[in-house]
C-alpha cells in the first residue's frame, strides 16, 4: 500500500504510458487501489478481446489503452472503466428513443458520430470517450451545454489523472485532497481540473 505523508509522496505513474518505469509506479498504485477496497486485480485483456473490439467498432483503440488493457486489463483506476460489451459510440445510446437523449448543441454535433464512450465517470451518467480518428479525449457531461469538451490530447493523460486523484484515498490527511488537485492543475491547468471534479 502506497503511504501518504506529505505531498511527495504522491506518485505520478507516468509521463506517456510505455515509459521506462510505467508498469511499475502503475502497478503500485493499482494494486494500492484494489488492496484499499478489498478487490481483487483484474486480469489482463488479450489480444482476440482487443482485435474483437476493434472490428465491432470499426476502427482501432487508442494505442496507450491498449497497451493498459494488455498489462492491467479493465483495472480500478478510480473512475469506471467499461466493460468491453459497454464500449461504443455515445451517438448510439439514444439512437432508439432521440427524445429522451440530450439535445446536443450543433458544437457537440460536429463531433458526436466520432465520440466512443469507454469510462463512466463514478456512474452519474457522464463518460469520457475518445475520438474514433484522432484519439484525443473527450469529457460527455449530462449538466450542461455543451455537452462534450475536449479535454486530453492522449489517453495517458487521462489515466494519469484517474492515477493521481485515486491517490486521495490512501491517507487520513485532509490536505491529500488538495495535494492531488494541486499536481493535477499543473500537469492539466484548472480549467480542465474544474470541469471534471465539480
Amino acid at each position: 500500500m502506497i503511504e501518504i505523508n506529505k505531498k511527495e509522496d504522491i506518485l505520478i505513474p507516468f509521463n506517456k504510458i510505455g515509459d521506462p518505469d510505467w508498469k511499475i509506479n502503475t502497478q503500485k498504485i493499482i494494486e494500492s487501489i484494489a488492496d484499499n477496497f478489498g478487490d481483487d486485480l483484474k486480469q489482463p485483456v488479450s489480444n482476440e478481446e482487443i482485435q474483437a473490439l476493434e472490428i465491432k467498432l470499426g476502427t482501432t483503440l487508442p494505442e496507450s489503452l491498449t497497451l493498459f488493457y494488455q498489462t492491467f486489463g479493465i483495472a480500478d483506476i478510480g473512475e469506471q472503466l467499461q466493460d468491453f460489451n459497454e464500449v461504443d459510440y455515445i451517438k448510439d445510446i439514444w439512437a432508439g428513443a432521440p427524445q429522451y437523449g440530450p439535445d446536443f448543441t450543433d458544437q457537440d454535433k460536429e463531433i458526436l458520430p466520432y465520440l466512443i464512450s469507454f469510462s463512466d465517470y463514478l456512474g452519474n451518467g457522464n463518460m469520457f470517450c475518445f475520438h474514433s480518428e484522432t484519439k484525443e479525449i473527450y469529457y460527455y457531461d449530462h449538466d450542461g451545454t455543451p455537452y462534450l469538451t475536449k479535454m486530453f490530447d492522449t489517453v495517458d493523460d487521462y489515466l494519469k489523472g484517474c492515477l493521481i486523484f485515486a491517490q486521495n484515498d490512501f491517507s487520513d490527511s485532509r490536505e491529500i485532497d488538495e495535494w492531488t488537485e494541486e499536481i493535477v492543475i499543473d500537469l492539466f491547468g484548472e480549467k480542465t481540473v474544474k470541469k471534471w471534479q465539480y
